[in-house]
């Protein structure tokens, strides 16, 4: 659904303007106001806010398979039952708030077990492309969400029919993860050859370890790149909220596509995060496998890339006047670009401490509340009657956010493990052998093939 028409979007063009709406489907089924909305589609970051650490520590101590599983199961679940429930009453936006706060709970959980899961998986020397190829889905989702959204809706004038979708997708996914995921590569493993838990053995017995360690919070909350990385990943979301919302607007409201063309453009613009995320990956781990760079000025040079261009590149498509061509491969490159953040930042969790890699996740996430509670404000200060030059306006301002949570980035951010990685561990090993500890962490054996009984 688009604003309502507003002559102050557009640019003076001579091009046939097409404003028609595409038709709603029970389009007076909530009379809210925009605060109601508002609060709505702030709900998810409450829930990712008040989980996102409870869940972190947890999938570090038990494994993250079922902390990816049962949310996405129930998630699904919900996504087949709420819906048809809700009949347009108003005191139905308690019971769509929940939804959407249940949603974040979920959300927050199936990242930091997924950050856990990897960490376990990822072999150094292929932990760029693999986490990639994990860290894409977000980018396709949004793609898929441009795609059947509407489609769906007017080929069935039911608006909850692209829930069931969803819930179709997530359940059939979970049966595939119930017998083919793992949280460890050390469990019981009837798809892992011997070679190859030997091969996972080498390349990650030095900065994962088997033992459960207490999260040294102290030295996690004092850690410069972890706040670093917490920061830049604040402008991050911010940056891709404003392409979220922008995109399309711009497409539609200022260049006046048609309707359909705008929505094709704007799912390109997501497939471009999509495809070039893994190719990413992969030469991120070319560059440092063959000592080229080092992984820390990788990661600022990736994240560079991949929050800078953005942002740079909404900027110009909106100074790109009349050139409906050149600001459509304007939104497309900078989604592209985005793609480095993705294989770039997001590995950054799992690099600076692989025993708390889901802990790592979730110190981040639990900050996603700030620009989605704060960009709506400033937003709506900055950009009060959405004008085309207030627009330009707000793009300048998320270019400055971007430039400092880069900076930040910069300066201390780094993609080396992090001495609090081990902390611990000498003492719990002790503990748990009844034996001195050894003087170098690397002096331990760890078992051959011994599995936790968790999977």
């Amino acid at each position: 659904m688009g604003p309502n028409y507003n002559s102050n979007y557009s640019i003076d063009c001579k091009f046939q303007k097409h404003i028609s709406r595409v038709r709603h489907v029970n389009g007076d089924f909530y009379r809210w106001g925009k605060e109601f909305s508002q609060t709505l589609q702030q709900a998810p970051a409450f829930g990712i806010m008040v989980s996102s650490i409870p869940s972190g520590v947890l999938s570090d101590k038990h494994g993250g398979k079922y902390f990816v599983l049962v949310p996405i199961i129930v998630l699904s679940v919900i996504e087949v039952v709420v819906p048809p429930m809700l009949c347009g009453a108003d005191v139905e936006f308690y019971v769509l708030f929940i939804w959407q706060f249940l949603s974040g709970v979920g959300g927050a959980i199936v990242f930091c077990g997924t950050n856990s899961i990897l960490a376990q998986w990822t072999p150094l020397e292929e932990r760029g492309r693999l986490a990639s190829i994990v860290y894409c889905g977000i980018p396709f989702a949004v793609t898929f969400y441009q795609g059947i959204n509407d489609n769906f809706i007017l080929a069935t004038e039911m608006w909850n029919a692209p829930f069931f979708v969803y819930a179709a997708v997530g359940l059939i996914w979970s049966g595939f993860f119930v017998f083919f995921g793992f949280s460890y590569y050390y469990s019981k493993n009837r798809w892992l050859r011997q070679g190859e838990l030997d091969f996972l053995k080498k390349q990650l017995e030095e900065s994962t370890t088997f033992n459960q360690k207490k999260v040294p919070w102290r030295k996690l909350l004092t850690s410069l790149p972890l706040w670093s990385l917490a920061i830049m990943h604040i402008g991050h979301l911010w940056i891709w909220q404003a392409m979220f919302k922008n995109v399309h607007f711009f497409l539609r409201y200022v260049l006046y596509l048609e309707f359909h063309t705008a929505a094709a453009l704007t799912a390109i613009a997501y497939m471009s995060t999509t495809c070039l995320t893994p190719v990413s990956g992969f030469v991120a781990d070319y560059l440092t496998n063959r000592g080229y760079v080092q992984s820390t000025t990788l990661r600022k040079l990736y994240t560079t890339f991949g929050g800078m261009g953005p942002a740079v590149f909404l900027l110009a498509a909106a100074y790109s006047g009349c050139h409906r061509i050149m600001a459509a491969c304007f939104f497309i490159i900078g989604m592209g670009l985005m793609s480095f953040y993705f294989s770039g930042t997001r590995i950054n969790t799992l690099e600076l401490a692989p025993n708390f890699s889901g802990t790592v996740m979730g110190f981040m996430n639990t900050f996603n509340f700030i620009p989605v509670l704060i960009q709506p404000k400033v937003a709506a200060s900055v950009s009060p009657t959405e004008s085309l030059t207030e627009k330009r306006m707000m793009f300048w301002v998320d270019l400055g956010i971007m430039a400092c949570a880069n900076f930040v980035y910069s300066i201390f951010g780094s993609g080396d493990v992090q001495s609090w990685n081990y902390e611990g561990e000498e003492e719990e090993l002790y503990e748990a052998s009844g034996s001195a500890p050894s003087t170098s962490r690397y002096n331990q054996v760890l078992p051959q093939h011994q599995p936790r009984n968790k999977v």
